[in-house]
């Protein structure tokens, strides 16, 4: 948590906001067109830090959860105050530690190490630069003393390239006018809004080995895609994955209203996948694209209910 000389040296001084772990800030430019995106992205931020904790908690101990709790909101430049609240079952690695106040610190760091990484380049163009950033993440690590806990292992580059993307995406909603920081302990760091990425090229930087093969899958369906240009959400194996979808002439059917698809009915389609394997043999990343769809299988209206809550 914030102590009061932080707060000082942040410009902040407000009492009532010294139980904030962070700060999330937005200084837009003021009597601008399409308001709206400063509070996309200060949605999307809070959801991709949601993320990034996760990430970061379960290289610790995956018995670990984290989730972000709203404590204020100030508008002028818009502020949200977030805190972190740490939970775990009974787990013999962290008994009689003071594990909390690592994890959380080790949270604070990480966050304001990921964002300052990023502020310092427009692009990612060699393998090396992510590996640096693994680096200050075990960096990180040490220095809150996690990487002493049993159960601690290293954030992998799929997992690190998963953060920067829910990163770039967030801020890339503001106006080049705009501008986004992190505020925490660790100090201030500004969200690069100019930063390039390409999910695609960096796994491909960093990618050794590629196996691919078919498969016949059923997929439900959460977000089709109804102008063509991106890629569907479905539900599949309990987790949400981004599925291209390849078959032309079904494509266009449904473009064309020939097609009837909704939240909560699945796909039966066959399905070719590619896994990306680094250089440490971890899988890199994961693509999927549906070669040919068989069949629409119809939903109930519950089932889409809860995937759209999800």
């Amino acid at each position: 948590m914030f102590n009061s000389t932080t707060i000082r040296q942040m410009e902040i001084g407000n009492k009532d906001k010294m139980k904030a772990d962070f700060c999330l800030e937005i200084d837009f430019d003021k009597h601008s067109e399409n308001p709206s995106r400063v509070f996309k992205t200060m949605t999307e931020l809070i959801e991709s830090f949601q993320t990034i904790d996760k990430i970061l908690v379960s290289s610790v101990d995956t018995k670990i959860d984290t989730i972000l709790m709203l404590e204020d909101i100030e508008s002028g430049s818009l502020r949200s105050w977030l805190v972190n609240v740490l939970k775990a079952v009974d787990d013999d690695a962290l008994k009689n530690m003071d594990w909390k106040r690592q994890v959380g610190k080790y949270l604070l760091k990480g966050k304001y190490f990921l964002i300052d990484f990023l502020d310092k380049r427009t692009i990612i163009s060699d393998k090396d630069e992510i590996i640096s950033l693994q680096s200050e993440l075990l960096k990180a690590a040490e220095e809150t003393g996690v990487r002493h806990i049993p159960t601690y292992e290293q954030i992998t580059p799929a997992k690190l390239i998963e953060s920067i993307g829910n990163i770039n995406q967030a801020v890339g909603n503001l106006s080049p006018k705009d501008k986004a920081k992190y505020i925490s302990a660790e100090g201030k760091a500004s969200f690069n809004i100019q930063f390039s990425f390409v999910p695609e090229d960096i796994e491909d930087l960093l990618t050794k080995e590629t196996i691919e093969y078919k498969s016949e899958m059923i997929l439900k369906v959460k977000k089709p895609d109804y102008l063509g240009i991106s890629k569907w959400e479905f539900k599949y194996e309990n987790r949400i994955i981004a599925v291209k979808i390849e078959d032309d002439r079904w494509l266009d059917k449904f473009q064309r209203r020939k097609k009837d698809v909704r939240p909560g009915d699945a796909l039966r389609a066959i399905v070719k996948t590619k896994v990306k394997y680094g250089y440490d043999s971890a899988v890199v990343g994961i693509n999927y694209e549906a070669v040919k769809i068989l069949e629409i299988i119809r939903g109930d209206d519950s089932s889409a209910q809860l995937l759209l809550k999800e």
